[in-house]
């Protein structure tokens, strides 16, 4: 939506929805917050944030799905192939953002809540995850560069994407998921970034 778009009075209120919802969920934490609190924050009824969403799970869905999106998706970063800049550190730089996401505790404690809803609806889960996966990311696009300019060997990107988020999310996202690691410290952060990028480099790169 164009910024000089004037909002409707219902989109204003959906917007408010959402804005309360973030803030709520990181003073008191997703199962700690109702819809009670999530309707006093953001000074509408509880008739209106149902009708807007019709369950806590189905507000905390749209919220990962807009934070996946406006980190992964929409990143202000170039993604076009600079050969002023070496495709290591455009990886690094690209991993490392992946790699903040997965390991954000906010992130992980809404993902808690969605699987926990989506344990008992698979078709649903199947839904919203085919919805994700249609998003081209900021990475799959810079790859895409990379290989049209011969900078990198890569025949078929969205596995070797997957292979790159598989390796990041067993050690910056499951364990801490799971509660059986601590949050990473930034320096284990940037050793995984390092060490992700040259492995992938290692198998996909052209020279």
């Amino acid at each position: 939506m164009s910024k000089n778009t004037k909002l409707t009075r219902s989109e204003i209120k959906r917007q408010d929805i959402i804005d309360a919802a973030c803030q709520a969920f990181q003073e008191f934490g997703v199962q700690a917050t109702s819809m009670d609190k999530i309707a006093e924050l953001a000074q509408v009824s509880k008739r209106t944030v149902y009708n807007h969403f019709a369950t806590k799970q189905a507000l905390v869905v749209y919220l990962l799905n807009e934070i996946r999106t406006r980190t992964l998706v929409d990143v202000d970063i170039d993604t076009t192939y600079d050969p002023l800049r070496s495709v290591e550190s455009k990886l690094l730089t690209l991993i490392t953002a992946e790699i903040n996401l997965y390991s954000c505790g906010h992130y992980i404690d809404l993902t808690r809540m969605a699987f926990g809803h989506f344990l008992y609806h698979p078709e649903e889960l199947k839904r919203e995850l085919d919805k994700v996966m249609t998003q081209e990311t900021a990475f799959q696009r810079y790859l895409r560069s990379a290989c049209e300019h011969k900078q990198l060997n890569i025949p078929d990107i969205k596995f070797a994407t997957d292979q790159l988020q598989n390796l990041i999310k067993g050690s910056c996202f499951w364990p801490q998921f799971l509660k059986i690691e601590a949050p990473l410290t930034d320096e284990q952060k940037h050793h995984i970034a390092t060490e992700s990028a040259a492995m992938f480099l290692a198998r996909y790169n052209n020279k």
